[in-house]
């Protein structure tokens, strides 16, 4: 069964008590729990954060040179699904991250059974969870929903949440 982490990094990875140049950086610790959840599970990452670029290739590099430690397990990253409104205004329309990642499930989640191309079925073919800070995710997302605290980040609840949601079978 594939199973996949939705992840944002600001608020889950990245603490407001670890900084690097007076910005959120990559906390250790946060990372380790993460490891965590990847030992027991061995999922595959999906990046949903802003810290994401527009290729897998480019989130690689930029996720390296910010010291990341799975960059073996990033297999993707969600679209940015913004609309500019009115251009050279600086004024658009902000899509909820749940719609990016519906978006990559839609587009990943299939096979071909040799005729047509069919869904996978969550429970059976895949589980996935999004680990985000914020709380803009659809409601078909609920049960796969893990929210960090912002100004914590990732705790050892959450990891347990985390590795009961990917490792549960229908």
């Amino acid at each position: 069964m594939k199973k996949i982490i939705f992840l944002d990094i600001d608020g889950v990875l990245a603490t407001p008590d670890f900084l690097k140049d007076g910005q959120w950086a990559l906390n250790p610790e946060k990372q380790e729990l993460l490891g965590k959840v990847l030992l027991e599970t061995d999922a595959e990452i999906v990046l949903s954060s802003s810290w994401r670029y527009s290729t897998l290739e480019e989130t690689k590099k930029h996720m390296e040179s910010e010291g990341f430690l799975f960059n073996n397990k990033l297999i993707g990253v969600t679209i940015r699904a913004y609309q500019w409104l009115e251009k050279g205004t600086g004024i658009h329309l902000s899509i909820p991250r749940g719609v990016e990642i519906k978006q990559w499930l839609d587009t990943h989640i299939h096979s071909n059974n040799g005729k047509d191309w069919e869904r996978k079925k969550l429970g059976k073919d895949f589980n996935y969870i999004i680990l985000d800070d914020d709380s803009d995710m659809l409601l078909e997302h609920k049960d796969n929903f893990i929210r960090t605290d912002g100004n914590i980040g990732l705790t050892i609840e959450n990891v347990k949440e985390a590795i009961k949601i990917l490792n549960k079978k229908n």
